[in-house]
């Protein structure tokens, strides 16, 4: 009876461990923040702007994601740098 027993502890043992494991890699719900910069004085445009938004995933992935709308692009001598971070 007691070899049954420690059986079952070293099973649901095993069971806790695997679920900890698990939960940790559920997805959440995250804030892209994106900082929009403008050089070269635009005609009409703002020096900076902020947008945000969610992403719904594991924090790698949505870091990955969110990370992946940084840009920099240049039009009629004026550059867009756009810096987005997970928060």
């Amino acid at each position: 009876m007691t070899e049954f027993l420690t059986s079952m502890k070293n099973i649901l043992l095993i069971i806790a461990i695997l679920s900890s494991l698990t939960m940790g890699s559920c997805t959440q719900e995250y804030t892209c923040q994106c900082i929009v910069k403008y050089t070269g004085k635009p005609p009409g445009l703002t020096d900076s702007a902020l947008h945000e938004f969610a992403i719904r995933d594991t924090k790698k992935e949505a870091k990955s994601k969110c990370e992946a709308n940084s840009t920099t692009a240049t039009v009629d001598n004026v550059t867009m740098t756009e810096k987005c971070r997970l928060y």
